[in-house]
């Protein structure tokens, strides 16, 4: 039996604002904007399908008592991981040597936990 369920996910980085920091300098009667820098606001987002994935993965490790590992493909580490796994998708489900692509139904999962 599978003790670990790995999801392969996308946390995107998203703007959410933008705004200018600093002052104008002003010289000569004219304004100089060259000590003003536009710096962006962000923030982590996930699909709804991913969320989805995740919700399910939960639940199910839970039930079982089996360790559910994400893996963020967003970051260096998780494409590595993700291109080792052949994921090329997300959000991927992995239980063993069964992958999932997508979010499945929780019928069709549950059997390759007993795998």
């Amino acid at each position: 039996m599978t003790r670990t369920i790995e999801v392969y996910i996308v946390n995107k980085e998203v703007i959410t604002r933008t705004a200018l920091e600093g002052r104008p300098l002003a010289a000569a009667g004219e304004v100089h904007y060259c000590s003003v820098k536009e710096i962006s606001k962000t923030e982590k987002v996930i699909s709804e399908k991913a969320k989805a994935a995740l919700k399910l993965v939960e639940e199910l490790a839970a039930e079982k008592n089996l360790r559910c590992r994400v893996v963020d493909v967003a970051s260096l580490k998780g494409k590595i991981k993700a291109k080792l796994r052949g994921v090329k998708a997300t959000p991927t489900i992995i239980v063993g040597s069964n992958r999932l692509i997508g979010v499945p139904k929780k019928e069709d999962f549950e059997p390759l936990l007993e795998q």
